[in-house]
């Protein structure tokens, strides 16, 4: 019999992993119409998914069915959408996703990322988690939020630079979380400035590739350990480098279940480069099952690591690693700034406009520094009027930025690479720092 509560269980071991995949694929046959139709399509009995092992005789699930669908279709039909806890993906990966939680699923996805920052460092409460460069998002405004013993600190990145400064300044960090190329703009600032800031007990990288630059910028300026962590949206934490080898990482077993897959999406064996799937194990408002994450990895060998942990190892190969844009005037900007300029530019509060039906998929690319051009697969609501703000942004940037809008039938990354939303070609201080760490 299946232990409802086994999906919140804050560290899962293999048995607790089996039993709850077999909750949530039957839950999502019987109770979400998005999985129901699928799997009778591919004619899958969902009673013989008893384990992680075969998860591979279900079918893949990428982002744009699930969107392109509706919420009608992927969420379970016995929530209510409007007491649900909603977040939106920022779309870097081309199609933006909103994820829907129950208050309770909520709750389990921040347990778990604070778990997973134990296995870096020993925490105590009270304690301050400062949240470097977040987005404005999902009703997110307060700069200060408290959650019992715990005070989070929210360094928005609309924010100007000296006033984060001044933010940090004022409190003492326990941890510190953020993308690698915002924490980037932040700890050179700090070091051209010759401002020594507070050492948390631990920085950790999440979202893009932590490149060996910015980690070691990062240890030079804020004089502590740097962790890399695997997150996302749909599941929270995926993964934690390990404390004893930091080329490795172990799968966070609490929140998902991780495959690595070929370009059919058969298994590949361990220690072969493959595409990673999640199943998300705790999510039943809107299931996520071998769901396509656009990133790459390999899976090795389970066994007893140095560290203490005992079980799934991988090596994660390719994230979201986009160059910096490079303005007419010098001055550089990260690829979530650019992202921003553009997704800001888009109607998101014009009732009844829905990101999805009107842009399937875009791709900012610049070959130029007066350029920048966006390649856009459209939707069905699709109007050449919704770059007019956009263009507006690009000029608040630089008044010499153009835009140019091609649109094309589909956008695919190349064998075996992870499809990019920002392309920053130019020879930036970013990528002339990545390359001469890597040539060292």
């Amino acid at each position: 019999m299946l232990n409802a509560w086994t999906r919140f269980l804050p560290r899962k071991n293999k048995e607790d992993v089996d039993n709850a995949i077999r909750g949530i694929v039957s839950h999502a046959y019987k109770n979400v119409s998005f999985y129901r139709k699928y799997y009778n399509q591919f004619g899958v009995d969902h009673l013989n998914i008893r384990c992680a092992e075969d998860l591979p005789h279900l079918p893949i699930i990428n982002r744009l069915d699930m969107m392109t669908a509706g919420r009608a279709e992927y969420l379970s039909r016995d929530v209510s959408p409007d007491k649900l806890v909603i977040r939106h993906t920022t779309g870097t990966t081309g199609t933006p996703v909103t994820v829907y939680k129950s208050k309770m699923e909520e709750l389990f996805r921040k347990i778990t990322v604070v778990d997973a920052y134990r296995r870096n460092t020993s925490l105590t409460c009270p304690m301050t988690l400062v949240n470097v460069g977040p987005e404005r998002k999902d009703g997110s405004n307060k700069i200060v939020e408290k959650i019992g013993p715990i005070t989070i600190i929210k360094l928005f990145r609309d924010i100007p630079m000296g006033e984060q400064i001044s933010i940090l300044m004022s409190v003492k960090p326990t941890i510190m979380g953020g993308r690698p190329s915002v924490y980037w703009d932040l700890a050179k600032f700090l070091r051209e400035k010759d401002i020594v800031p507070p050492s948390p007990r631990l920085i950790t990288g999440g979202a893009e590739i932590l490149l060996p630059h910015v980690r070691k910028l990062l240890e030079d300026v804020f004089r502590c350990r740097v962790a890399d962590y695997y997150n996302s949206e749909e599941a929270g934490n995926l993964a934690w480098e390990c404390p004893a080898n930091p080329q490795l990482m172990h799968p966070n077993t609490a929140t998902a279940w991780i495959e690595a897959v070929d370009q059919q999406g058969i298994p590949v064996p361990a220690g072969n480069e493959g595409h990673l799937i999640i199943t998300n194990l705790y999510n039943y408002s809107m299931p996520f099952i071998r769901y396509d994450t656009g990133d790459r990895g390999i899976l090795l060998e389970t066994r007893k690591c140095q560290c203490g942990f005992n079980g799934p190892v991988m090596r994660l190969l390719e994230g979201r690693n986009e160059n910096y844009i490079v303005l007419p005037d010098g001055r550089e900007i990260s690829p979530r700034i650019m992202f921003n300029v553009v997704n800001t530019g888009f109607p998101h509060d014009k009732k009844g406009w829905n990101m999805i039906d009107a842009i399937r998929i875009f791709q900012i690319i610049q070959e130029f520094n007066d350029l920048i051009e966006i390649k856009v697969v459209p939707g069905p609501a699709y109007t050449d009027s919704l770059w007019q703000a956009v263009e507006e942004n690009l000029k608040i940037l630089h008044p010499a930025m153009r835009l140019k809008v091609s649109i094309v039938d589909d956008l695919r990354p190349e064998p075996g690479k992870k499809f990019h939303q920002v392309l920053g070609n130019l020879n930036s201080r970013w990528k002339r720092e990545r390359n001469d760490q890597e040539n060292k």
